[in-house]
């Protein structure tokens, strides 16, 4: 009687631990990203301005939602614009929402895996596409024709761009893919710097910034970061590159122009970069598999086209023009 009793015990317990297990690895399937299948390549509708991108779906009921396209950002759409599209917080998902149906004619994908429930914040503006939102998926990023396009899944670069192939590093833990914020190596004043794929990287200049600039259009517009530890080295080593301090209205960081800036043997520049304190670039490097000091983003980027194969984990590189 005793042995069936601790028996008994046994298969209660074995049984406890296989359900609880697969309710973990249920959670773990459902958290990480999926895939973007599609059976064409898709332009998104988007709009670009001052180098940075902009994905504007219409819903069913024709309202129009702007989200800034980040690969190097969250994903969330702020409450105001939820309410406005109709979106509604779901309090078992912690009060977070699904994106609302869109018009095929002006559609984007949804994130895959447990993103698909986007957090709802307040804030300006509509909210943003982040790199969980990018994940799984093929993207070029086409600024000279503005265009942003989801690849098929079966991508294959040609020879062209496989001359200016880059590989990409995502952090990873016991072998599984846990951010997806892509790390790449650009080459500054002849030294490698370790640096982050950034589109939605964002500046407003000062009178003086945009003076120094050409007299660009005041408001927002794409820059690239650069941390204090490294700005403070290319003002030492380079005494002759401009600086315009507190370049930034709103962050009071200074600009530095640096005269070139290449990647997969192609060159752009000269481009500013904005000053970011050492805390940011730490923070930021907690997502990232190594750290890193620079961050690309659009006054860059812009020069080329660049495709982003997130399921091989290499970015394609061509000339913009």
């Amino acid at each position: 009687m005793k042995r069936r009793r601790w028996l008994r015990w046994l298969v209660i317990l074995v049984t406890l631990v296989m359900a609880i297990s697969g309710v973990g690895l249920g959670f773990i399937w459902w958290w990480l990203p999926g895939s973007h299948v599609v059976d064409r390549d898709i332009e998104l509708p988007t709009r670009f301005t001052a180098g940075l991108i902009y994905a504007e779906p219409v819903t069913i009921g024709g309202e129009k939602m702007s989200l800034l396209a980040d690969t190097g950002g969250g994903t969330f759409v702020t409450r105001r614009c939820a309410a406005r599209c109709g979106m509604r917080a779901d309090l078992a998902f912690g009060g977070r929402s699904q994106l609302p149906a869109f018009r095929l004619e002006a559609w984007i994908p949804e994130p895959t895996g447990g993103e698909k429930w986007i957090p709802l914040t307040d804030g300006e503006g509509d909210g943003m596409l982040g790199q969980r939102w990018f994940a799984g998926g093929v993207w070029t990023f086409d600024y000279s024709a503005a265009k942003l396009i989801l690849r098929q899944r079966q991508f294959v670069p040609t020879d062209a761009m496989a001359r200016h192939a880059v590989a990409l590093g995502f952090r990873r833990e016991f072998g599984v893919r846990t951010s997806n914020h892509p790390r790449f190596l650009v080459v500054i004043a002849g030294e490698p710097v370790e640096s982050l794929l950034d589109t939605g990287a964002t500046v407003w200049p000062s009178p003086e910034a945009l003076h120094a600039m050409g007299d660009q259009a005041p408001g927002e517009q794409a820059t690239s970061f650069v941390s204090a530890d490294l700005f403070s080295q290319w003002r030492t080593a380079h005494p002759e590159w401009r600086v315009i301090n507190e370049g930034c209205e709103r962050s009071r960081e200074a600009l530095i122009e640096v005269p070139e800036v290449q990647v997969a043997g192609l060159r752009a520049g000269p481009v500013w970069f904005t000053r970011r304190g050492t805390a940011n670039y730490a923070w930021m490097s907690s997502f990232m598999d190594r750290p890193i000091a620079a961050s690309i983003g659009g006054n860059i980027l812009m020069h080329f086209r660049v495709t982003v194969d997130y399921t091989t984990a290499v970015a394609y590189w061509e000339d913009g023009e």
